[in-house]
């Protein structure tokens, strides 16, 4: 048989080839890499969106606070005037009418897109329209009349359960949308860890397949463990960046969860150390007259030198309003309040990213490391310092809507509802502890003929000076509260009736010696009587003390003014 009738020798298959069949393995694991990397992009991304809700839901409840508080500011206003014909009052209730109308515009336009929503605003407009329709109707027979109008019996629980209705489905919204992203957590957890699985079973196949050919591509086994060793490394990459991503969300959500700026304080160190665990940062707030910012936290192993106290214009990213240095910047402009322990090191190692909400400078975060921070840390960075922001900015919201609602706003005393709400604790207290209370009723003498003759602005002025009598003439744990009017009322905690008296005349001596100036014009002598009752002696509840405490109020005036008299009809005189 020749050569030419000899049988051809059998084709290989295409993937017999070593190099064929390792990059078909390898290019498999370059495609679950992506479906990786593609699933990990768009929890990012649906983190944003879950992000942007919880920010409109925030808007949405701030915004029906507002307006209750708004409501709130009017009403008082309107009282005050038709009680007391200040027109300061009257100014202050014409003022807050046209920004109650703005804000329920933008309660309207906020819940334009929830069908739901949009009926509760226009029950709430409209509830909140009549009201300020009552108010305005009794602030005219003022004017007209010139004497006290009948005031309207005006509840505002109609109101605040529509405010209530608001909050609630925006609360089952924001429940949604935590669940839906737990779901979106859960099920990219689940492809990343079914993905990590398929990748080592292909990994420890490649490695059989190259032992296997060994000797016959010995030439090419650097190259094999170089890219065995890349997709090691973005394995792990992958894996870290899922953690993050899940810590991220983790610190969004304990950040809503915080009620007071020192939880705020303590608990950032703590994440921010574990989603960023080679970065060190530094927390520096704006003080309230927002001149100064202070470290209030900082954490991990610092590369730079901070200042603890300096101005916001030491800081570029605060001058801009946006996070400095940019990535890949040469730092040709470095912020003046970090400084390098060695002069030669990169300016790229530190991060300042500012904290701003609702149109408001909070702070700054300045994140710095040994080396400079890459891509991935520096969007962590940037996404935990914004959540930080809102959780700050909705902190601040709180306390001052807070504070509205049990102080008054002209002496900075607690108001009549916080007075009857404490002394029904202070009772129940004092009572299982056998121990004694006193309740002061204390009213300017004269105030009207003070305010006919110097004006109402000087009877302002009075009211706040003799309010700051109170706080210097009562302890801490003691409760001062304005009652009404020029009428005042004083809780002493385990006080018996000796120290009570002598308070009382404390405040009565030092109210004597104030020095009342108004527009730099020295007014008269103002002076204050004083009724005391005890407890348990005059009263076992709130009612019978305060009517005891009334009385003997009613029997200072009566016998002279100017003097203190307990509910037994004693007259104090030291």
């Amino acid at each position: 048989m020749t050569a030419e009738d000899s049988p051809p020798a059998p084709a290989r298959p295409w993937f017999a080839s070593f190099t064929v069949r390792l990059s078909f393995l390898f290019g498999i694991l370059i495609a679950i890499l992506a479906l990786i990397g593609v699933r990990v992009w768009q929890t990012s991304d649906h983190f944003v969106v879950d992000n942007d809700w919880v920010e409109h839901t925030l808007k949405v409840e701030n915004q029906a606070q507002m307006v209750l508080a708004r409501l709130g500011s009017s009403q008082a206003a309107a009282v005050a005037y038709a009680v007391s014909g200040a027109p300061a009052r009257l100014i202050e209730f014409n003022q807050e009418a046209p920004k109650l109308d703005e804000d329920l515009r933008v309660l309207a336009n906020l819940v334009a897109d929830n069908p739901e929503q949009g009926v509760h605003a226009h029950q709430l407009a409209a509830l909140v329209l009549a009201r300020r329709d009552l108010l305005a109707n009794a602030v005219a027979l003022r004017q007209q009349s010139h004497a006290l109008p009948p005031l309207p019996e005006i509840g505002t629980d109609d109101i605040r359960a529509v405010v209530a209705a608001t909050l609630a489905a925006e609360d089952k919204l924001l429940v949604l949308r935590h669940a839906e992203a737990a779901h979106t957590i859960s099920l990219t957890r689940s492809l990343t860890t079914a993905a990590v699985l398929t990748s080592a079973i292909f990994l420890a196949f490649t490695f059989w397949l190259t032992r296997r050919n060994y000797a016959y591509q010995k030439r090419n086994q650097q190259k094999l463990t170089d890219s065995h060793r890349q997709a090691h490394d973005a394995l792990l990459e992958t894996r870290r960046l899922s953690d993050s991503m899940q810590r991220l969300a983790q610190f969004g959500e304990l950040l809503q969860s915080c009620r007071t700026m020192d939880e705020v304080r303590d608990g950032v160190p703590i994440a921010l150390g574990g989603l960023l665990p080679e970065v060190a940062g530094r927390l520096a707030l704006l003080n309230a007259s927002q001149n100064l910012l202070a470290i209030g936290a900082h954490w991990g192993q610092h590369g730079i030198i901070a200042e603890s106290v300096f101005a916001p214009e030491d800081c570029w990213a605060l001058r801009r309003g946006q996070t400095y240095p940019l990535a890949g910047a040469d730092g040709a402009f470095v912020c003046k309040h970090v400084h390098w322990p060695n002069p030669d090191m990169p300016d790229a190692r530190y991060l300042c990213v500012p904290l701003a909400a609702q149109g408001e400078m909070i702070g700054v975060v300045t994140f710095d490391a040994v080396r400079p921070l890459d891509a991935t840390e520096r969007r962590l960075a940037t996404a935990a310092s914004e959540q930080l922001a809102l959780a700050l900015a909705n902190l601040r919201l709180q306390d001052t809507l807070r504070t509205q609602s049990i102080r008054d706003p002209l002496t900075g005393l607690f108001n009549r509802r916080y007075l009857e709400v404490s002394l029904e604790r202070e009772l129940v207290r004092a009572g299982r502890r056998s121990l004694p209370l006193a309740v002061l009723m204390l009213d300017l003498d004269h105030f009207k003929r003070f305010n006919d003759t110097y004006g109402h602005d000087a009877g302002d002025a009075l009211l706040v000076q003799f309010a700051e009598v109170l706080k210097r003439c009562t302890r801490s744990e003691d409760i001062a509260c304005r009652y009404g009017g020029e009428e005042f009322t004083v809780i002493l905690l385990e006080s018996d009736v000796e120290t009570a008296c002598k308070r009382a005349e404390q405040i009565r001596a030092a109210t004597a010696e104030m020095a009342v100036e108004h527009r730099k014009q020295k007014l008269g002598r103002v002076s204050v009587s004083i009724g005391v009752a005890m407890f348990p002696a005059d009263g076992q509840v709130s009612a019978d003390l305060q009517r005891r405490a009334d009385s003997a109020l009613y029997q200072a005036k009566k016998t002279g003014r100017d003097r203190v008299v307990t509910a037994d009809a004693t007259v104090i005189d030291y």
